[in-house]
Order: structure tokens, then C-alpha cells, then sequence
């Protein structure tokens, strides 16, 4: 074969190598372990990456078979046959899913989609960055962090009463206040949320990557009006900072209510609503859901994606979730890459049908590194229409 053709071949295994790597990161950090813990397993993954060009073209390449000078595949030593056949695997896995992502379409049950883009930056004067780390980060070009998209489902399940039509959810997840991300742009998105004039309002976690920052909330959520209820959960950043005392500041000084581990029922148009929050695996308990009514509307408040399979057994109409942030940073015709759950990148972002159970997955309005690419912040909001 030409050089060029083994050369090929060689990018082609570095692509399954980083894709098998990757797969195990987003696994690794789908678990609740100490953050010291998970950096060096991340630290483990860096090498890898890094380490998997100068060993395959110097190794594989130029020394032993040398395909690149002439060599033979057939003359690889046993071991890198067997690793070069998982690379293959993994490099054949990351192209069926790019397909399927591709191809998937959305759920029946939602029946209309919406998307606004707000140039945050424009209407602030300039890129809103403050005074925390990775400043720099936020300033790359191309950089879609001050982009904000305001998505609008309409959705319609089955048994809804025609007393929630036009009821709408208005959810913020993954705030991660940092202080790179200037105190301006959460006040502005504020003001686009109080514009939709949401009957609920919910937040879904990882509020706090600087705990210096924990009197913004009563600036940023205490600001939010809704008509019903303002209603929220923690997330694995909250965790491995202050919990109790994000806790207590959301609840006390910025007036939202608690559902962590419990679900509280409000009503509408006499109407039953149950909202529902869960922060495992990281803190507490899943709530214990009894039999649903007829005519109730039960939605679950989930950090993590990965407790679909939960909230689909326990008769759950809604899930609203985040912490994957869509990956952040997508690559072009692939998609995410990173995103921290059991489930690799299939729950990324987007909305998905699991049995009798919708779920939405939001990117999330920031990030603890201010980088977006191919992957704006996003502010979700529900439209209820009667079945």
C-alpha cells in the first residue's frame, strides 16, 4: 500500500483510540467520586490522547512494521493487532452514532420546536467577561458562550386535560457561576426569562463553581417570576463545593423551593401537578413516587440524563435535565464528544422518548470553562398542549 494510504489507516486508528478513550472518560465521570479522583483519571485520558501520535507513527509507523517506509501490517507485533482491532471497533462506533444521531427523529410528543438565537454580546456592548479563570478561553473567536438560544417545545402527551394547554415550563440548568461569566449575562437572560411570563419555573442544577459567588443567586433565580411555582435541584459542582449552603441561599434568600429527594404537588385550573427532583447519584435519595392519579402531570427535575430508566418505571409524563451541556465543544458531521454519563454522548442534549416517559435534555447556560463551539447555551422552555 501507498504511503498515503497508511497514513490514512494510522489517523483512522488514532480516531477509534480517541473515541475509546473518550467513551471511558464520559463514563468515569458519570459517577459520584471526589473531583481529585476524577482529575487523575482525566489526567490518564490527556496522556493517552496526547501520547497516541508520536507512538503510532513512530512505533507503527517508522520502527516496527514501519508502514510508513515500506513495512508490513502483517508483521505488527500480537498486542497492537489486538488494540488496533478495539481502536477499529471504536472508530466503527463512533461513525454508527454520528449517523443515528443524525437521522434520529424527535419524538412524537413533541409536536413544535422553536429556536431564537440573543447575541448577548451585542446587546451588552461587548463580550460580558469577568473576573475568574479562563478569561482568555472566553475571549477565543468563534467561541459561542455569550450566544444564548431560546428553544420552545410544544409538546403534547397523552391524558393531558385540556386545562393545561398553553401551560409553559421555563427551565435554567448548569449555571456554573464562576465570575468568568460576567454577572450581566445571567441578569439579561433573567429578563428574556420574565418575558415569557412562565407558569413554572425550574433550575436543574450546578449553580456554583465559586462559592464566593453564592449571593448572585438572589440577583439571578431570585429575579425570576413565575405564576405557579420556582422550583429547583442541585448538581455534582454544587456537591463538590457547599451544597448546604447553596441550598439554603437559593432557598431562603432567593425564594425557590426544594424538591431534591421529594415531590411536592401544586395545582392549576384544578388540575394536579407533582414536580419531582432527584440528585443521585451524587446527594440523596430518589423520591418515592406513589400511583398516579388520573388527570395528574407529573414532572421530574433530574441533574443527570442518566436517571431516565428511573423516572420512565415511576410513570413520570416530563423530565427536565441537563449537566451534559450538549458536549460543549461539537465537531463538525460528528457531534459532542464529551459528555459525562453512563450513556456516553447519547443523551447529550435534545429531547427523547423512553416508553411513556419525554425527556429534555437543555445545554445548559454556562459552563466551568467558558468554551462553546457548534453548541450554544441554551434556555429551555415547555409548551403544555391538551392530548
Amino acid at each position: 500500500m501507498s504511503v498515503l494510504t497508511n497514513s490514512l489507516l494510522l489517523l483512522a486508528w488514532y480516531a477509534g483510540h480517541c473515541e475509546l478513550w473518550t467513551a471511558w472518560l464520559n463514563r468515569v465521570y458519570a459517577n459520584a467520586w471526589p473531583r481529585g479522583r476524577l482529575d487523575r483519571w482525566r489526567r490518564w485520558h490527556d496522556g493517552a490522547l496526547l501520547l497516541g501520535p508520536p507512538l503510532l507513527i513512530g512505533w507503527i509507523g517508522l520502527w516496527q512494521p514501519g508502514v510508513l517506509t515500506g513495512g508490513d501490517w502483517l508483521r505488527m507485533a500480537f498486542p497492537w493487532k489486538i488494540y488496533a482491532g478495539c481502536c477499529a471497533a471504536g472508530l466503527a462506533s463512533l461513525v454508527f452514532h454520528s449517523i443515528c444521531r443524525r437521522l434520529r427523529r424527535r419524538p412524537r410528543a413533541v409536536i413544535g420546536y422553536d429556536s431564537q438565537v440573543h447575541d448577548l454580546a451585542a446587546r451588552l456592548g461587548g463580550r460580558p467577561i469577568g473576573k475568574g479563570r479562563h478569561q482568555q478561553m472566553a475571549r477565543l473567536p468563534c467561541n459561542q458562550t455569550f450566544q444564548l438560544d431560546i428553544t420552545t417545545r410544544t409538546i403534547r402527551l397523552p391524558g393531558l386535560a385540556k386545562e393545561w394547554d398553553g401551560f409553559s415550563i421555563v427551565q435554567w440548568t448548569d449555571l456554573h457561576l464562576t465570575g468568568t461569566v460576567d454577572r450581566r449575562w445571567f441578569e439579561t437572560v433573567v429578563e428574556l426569562t420574565n418575558q415569557m411570563e412562565p407558569d413554572l419555573a425550574v433550575c436543574t442544577g450546578d449553580l456554583i463553581d465559586e462559592m464566593s459567588l453564592v449571593d448572585w443567586l438572589p440577583e439571578t433565580l431570585g429575579r425570576i417570576e413565575a405564576r405557579l411555582a420556582r422550583c429547583f435541584i442541585l448538581g455534582n459542582h454544587d456537591w463538590h463545593y457547599q451544597p448546604d449552603r447553596i441550598r439554603q441561599v437559593t432557598t431562603d434568600d432567593a425564594g425557590w423551593t426544594d424538591v431534591a429527594g421529594r415531590c411536592i404537588a401544586l395545582e392549576h385550573h384544578g388540575q394536579r401537578l407533582e414536580v419531582a427532583g432527584t440528585e443521585w447519584p451524587w446527594m440523596g435519595k430518589h423520591p418515592e413516587l406513589k400511583p398516579k392519579s388520573d388527570g395528574t402531570f407529573r414532572l421530574l427535575l433530574s441533574h443527570t440524563p442518566d436517571n431516565i430508566g428511573m423516572a420512565a418505571n415511576q410513570d413520570v409524563d416530563l423530565v427536565l435535565a441537563g449537566h451534559n451541556h450538549g458536549g460543549q465543544v461539537c465537531l463538525p458531521l460528528i457531534g459532542p464528544v464529551y459528555s459525562p454519563s453512563r450513556f456516553g454522548i447519547r443523551y447529550a442534549s435534545g429531547d427523547f422518548q423512553v416508553d411513556s416517559t419525554l425527556m429534555v435534555v437543555s445545554r445548559g447556560l454556562s459552563g466551568r470553562h467558558p468554551m462553546r463551539f457548534l453548541c450554544r447555551p441554551e434556555l429551555t422552555r415547555i409548551i403544555l398542549q391538551a392530548s
